[in-house]
């Protein structure tokens, strides 16, 4: 039987399934359908859980004789299996996994995202018809905000869809991130807080003064002196190297994307297939104007020199070599670079 993953907390309060298959990749809402089966399994005195993590060596002969064996401590118990990586071994054990299903053990199997082909494979039908499966989506940017408005309410929060959008932004579209932002709302405005888009900015900013997405918003407007004192405030405060080469990195292939895509659509749709917010297209083409296909491959290969610096090999100086990207994001190519030495 399939449900979606809102009907799941419905079907778990008819009965408890002897298999509950829970795919996808968005990893909150993948951890807390889990999580809904483990607390029902203990509601229904289902105490004893037996983990298994599936990787490439994993032996199923394992999971298989303990099903089809005896526990001395409860008369049922939660076989709780987690797969990163389908394959055909993991495929065949389920299939034998599935011809032995009883009253006494309930199967949680959370699996990656399967696409239409594997959901239509013998081992998959014969897994869904014994149970349940629920299939997490990946929440449309456009309901984005609609999902963070009803989340800050399970947190008694009260978020305008102005501020619902800047938590969004401030996120970057992951979920547990979101969760997060709004957990830390919760604690700072106390139960029952009525948030707006202000109250949101000035939490932010007073949680982290200089934040690495400031630092993307200047890099990306070409606010060469603003995105200076932003990376040099970053690196007095210590923050990782290498998370300021992932904003780099992150933000130089984005735009190498929409370049790439923009050859057959509008600025537009291409920001919707890279998933920016509208209110973030602005950013991007502004660094659009000062970039192309000779300069954003440049830095690419800057950034691969200074990851070398990073992580211990020869290469530019780290801070020099991150003020010399501000310069060249920013518009303003070195005369001379290392990369003009090699």
């Amino acid at each position: 039987m399939k449900v979606r993953a809102d009907q799941l907390a419905q079907q778990l309060k008819k009965n408890l399934a002897p298999i509950y298959i829970i795919s996808g990749d968005e990893v909150l809402l993948v951890q807390e359908a889990a999580d809904s089966v483990r607390k029902m399994a203990q509601l229904h005195r289902i105490e004893e859980r037996l983990r298994f993590v599936a990787d490439a060596q994993f032996d199923w002969q394992d999971v298989i004789s303990e099903s089809q064996s005896l526990s001395l401590f409860s008369s049922r118990r939660l076989f709780d299996i987690q797969i990163d990586k389908m394959g055909e071994k993991h495929s065949k054990a389920l299939a034998q996994l599935g011809q032995t299903l009883t009253e006494d053990n309930i199967i949680l199997l959370t699996l990656p995202k399967l696409d239409a082909r594997t959901q239509k494979a013998k081992w998959f039908t014969q897994l869904e018809s014994q149970g349940v499966f629920v299939q997490i989506w990946p929440i449309d940017a456009s309901r984005l905000p609609a999902w963070v408005q009803q989340r800050a309410k399970q947190l008694t929060l009260n978020l305008t869809r102005d501020a619902a959008s800047i938590v969004c932004e401030r996120g970057e579209g992951n979920l547990l991130a979101l969760s997060q932002e709004l957990e830390k709302l919760a604690l700072i405005h106390g139960e029952g807080a009525s948030i707006n888009a202000e109250s949101v900015v000035d939490t932010v900013a007073d949680s982290s003064r200089y934040s690495i997405y400031d630092l993307s918003d200047r890099l990306l407007m070409g606010k060469t002196k603003d995105a200076m004192h932003c990376l040099n405030q970053l690196l007095a405060e210590g923050t990782e190297p290498s998370i300021i080469l992932w904003l780099f990195n992150r933000e130089i292939q984005t735009l190498a994307n929409l370049l790439t895509k923009m050859s057959t659509s509008s600025l537009r749709q291409a920001c919707q297939a890279e998933r920016i917010w509208d209110k973030r297209i602005p950013f991007y083409e502004s660094a659009l104007s000062r970039h192309n296909t000779i300069t954003l491959p440049y830095m690419q290969n800057y950034l691969a020199l200074l990851d070398k610096s990073i992580k211990g090999l020869e290469g530019p100086s780290t801070d020099t070599g991150f003020r010399n990207l501000v310069m060249m994001f920013c518009g303003y190519k070195p005369v001379v670079t290392e990369l003009d030495l090699i």
